[in-house]
């Protein structure tokens, strides 16, 4: 069984519209998400909301950060494999297991013992 490439097949524009529409309705996804949690929280008190939304830019950095890294290690990796360069496409893909768990401590030590400062910074 022979697949083709839809990148080489595929219309142009017909091509964008496929690739892009599973983007769009994962960032309005996350947009929604945020709103509605806005607004149940904003039931509780107006504190609840302040931090929920004093949270939402970290969450956004983080978001950048992980699909940042895994677009770019993606890109190399099916380089690479396209290729049939095995042995370096395993490095890249542990590569990129470390760079996601680097960042993830990244983002635990951040949230560990710099939230006070980031929830000043974005309030004063």
């Amino acid at each position: 069984m022979e697949t083709s490439n839809k990148l080489e097949t595929m219309e142009e524009k017909k091509l964008v519209w496929n690739m892009a529409l599973p983007m769009i309705f994962s960032l309005l996804i996350t947009s929604l998400y945020n709103i509605v949690d806005g607004i149940f929280v904003a039931r509780y008190s107006q504190d609840a909301l302040t931090a929920t939304s004093l949270a939402y830019p970290m969450q956004m950095i983080m978001i950048a950060v992980g699909v940042g890294t895994a677009v770019g290690i993606n890109a190399v990796l099916f380089h690479t494999l396209g290729r049939k360069q095995y042995d370096a496409a395993s490095r890249i893909a542990v590569t990129g297991l470390i760079l996601s768990g680097l960042s993830a401590l990244a983002f635990i030590i951040i949230g560990l013992f710099f939230s006070g400062r980031l929830a000043r910074a974005f309030t004063n």
